[in-house]
């Protein structure tokens, strides 16, 4: 389990603005290693992790993008029924207040890699250490 840093960038709703930002990060040679894209009616919210935070951010800026940073938990786990079960409780009884997650499992691993946006990440660590 490791903290990491993770981009949030709030664009309008409107077909081609994930090229845009694909592009911006491409162009700076920034690898996207997560994502997650949460829409409401006008704007989407995308949260990334990302192989440079600090070089994706002042890419995104000079693009006219603005972007905040936001420290998440990266979490490897078994890819099995009761994985994340497991993990809630124990933050739950922690009293670790999970505000969101997103991730991907990996079947030639049999691992899955979450993305935990907690509001006490050493906390977290700590409780799932």
């Amino acid at each position: 389990m490791e903290k990491a840093k993770q981009l949030s960038v709030t664009m309008e709703n409107v077909p081609g603005q994930l090229e845009r930002l694909c592009r911006v990060l491409a162009q700076a040679k920034v690898n996207i290693r997560g994502l997650s894209v949460a829409d409401a009616t006008d704007l989407a919210t995308i949260r990334l992790l990302v192989s440079d935070p600090v070089a994706a951010q002042k890419a995104l800026r000079e693009a006219g993008l603005a972007c905040s940073t936001q420290e998440v938990l990266v979490l490897e786990l078994d890819d099995k029924p009761g994985a994340l079960e497991a993990v809630a409780a124990r933050l739950g009884a922690a009293r670790v207040n999970i505000h969101y997650i997103y991730g991907s499992g990996d079947s030639g691993k049999n691992k899955g890699i979450l993305v935990l946006k907690v509001d006490d990440v050493n906390l977290a660590r700590q409780t799932l250490a």
